[in-house]
């Protein structure tokens, strides 16, 4: 397999998982004939974020606005390299925090370097200040970030069954109308295949492959989530009705 180190004297070699997320779960496990150990090949960070956070529902504000950076700089880096760089994004972008890079000017953008060179290129650091803008304007409209991205998905994730990596759009219907939205808003850098890649990230769609393990799993959690939020509702109207009641008595 290109890209991948090969081994002499390998005994066997398994795949434990295989995703859409390029490949993200994807361990090979090798053992010598000489000592028979175990050796995992992964990189830690890019696993870890396959295994703990991608499609896994986000709804703050903040860690959306990560994500979206980070779907938009998949253009010019891969995953590894963004998440090797993730605390040095994180510092120079004030912890993601639109309000705060809202009031970036353009020069303080432009000079955010790593290394001596910039973070990212110029046409994307523009995106994400004016993107921090327009983000605060959303919340002033909406209320949240966050109820602005789901409600393209009516607050619900979407759960695809797909077997195969080559079956996984690279955009999708929602992910074009999203994207139209934004762009009518003054986003930038936010077409439909950004603007997918952040929904996969953002858990607003399950594009794990049915043979994940993290496929059920992300299901099981919104499931989970659904009945949390219908027995908080039951609750909500059972005290409505006993303070009517109290009221009459």
């Amino acid at each position: 397999m290109p890209g991948l180190p090969m081994f002499l004297n390998t005994k066997f070699l398994t795949i434990n998982a295989s995703c859409s997320c390029a490949s993200f779960s994807l361990r090979f496990v090798f053992s010598s004939k000489a000592d028979y150990n175990f050796v995992i090949y992964a990189d830690v960070l890019y696993t870890s974020f396959h295994d703990k956070e991608w499609g896994v529902p986000v709804h703050d504000d903040g860690k959306l606005f990560e994500l979206l950076v980070f779907s938009q700089a998949l253009a010019e880096l891969s995953w590894p390299m963004i998440l090797n760089k993730r605390d040095k994004f994180s510092k120079l972008f004030d912890d993601f925090d639109p309000s705060s890079i809202a009031q970036f000017t353009e020069k303080k953008m432009l000079s955010l370097k790593v290394d001596g060179s910039l973070l990212l290129s110029e046409t994307k650091l523009r995106a994400v200040l004016e993107n921090a803008k327009q983000i605060v304007k959303v919340q002033q409209e909406f209320g949240s970030f966050s109820s602005y991205c789901w409600r393209f998905v009516n607050h619900k994730p979407l759960t695809n069954r797909f077997r195969y990596a080559r079956q996984v759009p690279v955009k999708t219907s929602k992910a074009e109308l999203m994207s139209k939205d934004m762009m009518r808003r003054g986003f930038r850098c936010v077409g439909p295949t950004v603007v997918y890649s952040f929904m996969q990230a953002a858990g607003m769609v399950n594009d794990h492959l049915v043979t994940c393990f993290r496929y059920q799993q992300c299901c099981n959690a919104n499931v989970k989530k659904d009945i949390k939020q219908k027995n908080q509702e039951t609750e909500m109207v059972t005290k409505d009705v006993e303070n009517f009641c109290l009221s009459r008595d």
